[in-house]
């Protein structure tokens, strides 16, 4: 299939679906964890164009509902001087991961352990990724050296 991905690389645990090529669960969180609004994988240098959803498995409990949100509308709502902002200033993205995710958190990005990311404990091999994903470089941080950080300034936002 052309174009379409098969590696995960946003925050959120996800696991591809047995028996798919492309298919990823919303989130491996509990059902009633809250996610709140977000533009789907923003921070990469390719985010995806197109997204889908479906339901594979009805659920038998309450929760797990996927609140969807026109952030074209949001954006209108927005005040002209808060527009004027978005279309000058740049924005800073900050994207860290530890060796192991976070198991109980609100921060659904900091559940996600970089191993886990990238399917590799090795270093070496999780920059050579970044780098043909034309991704910002890899920073190692933290007391062993062994917390995954990429910072970066983008352009402001475009319409």
């Amino acid at each position: 299939q052309p174009n379409l991905c098969d590696e995960y690389r946003g925050t959120s645990p996800r696991t591809l679906r047995e028996g798919t090529q492309f298919a990823f669960n919303a989130a491996d969180v509990p059902t009633n964890y809250p996610i709140a609004q977000h533009l789907e994988m923003s921070f990469l240098r390719s985010p995806p164009r197109q997204l889908y959803f479906g339901c594979m498995k009805a659920s038998r409990s309450a929760g797990g509902e996927t609140a969807l949100c026109d952030f074209r509308k949001v954006y209108q709502d927005l005040s002209p001087e808060l527009r004027e902002k978005f279309a000058t200033k740049k924005i800073k993205y900050t994207r860290k991961h530890l060796m192991v995710g976070e198991k109980w958190t609100y921060d659904v990005g900091a559940m996600l352990g970089w191993p886990q990311l990238f399917g590799t404990e090795d270093l070496d091999e999780v920059e050579e990724i970044c780098l043909q994903e034309q991704a910002p470089k890899v920073t190692w941080v933290g007391k062993n050296k062994d917390t995954f950080l990429q910072e970066w300034i983008d352009e402001p936002y475009q319409r």
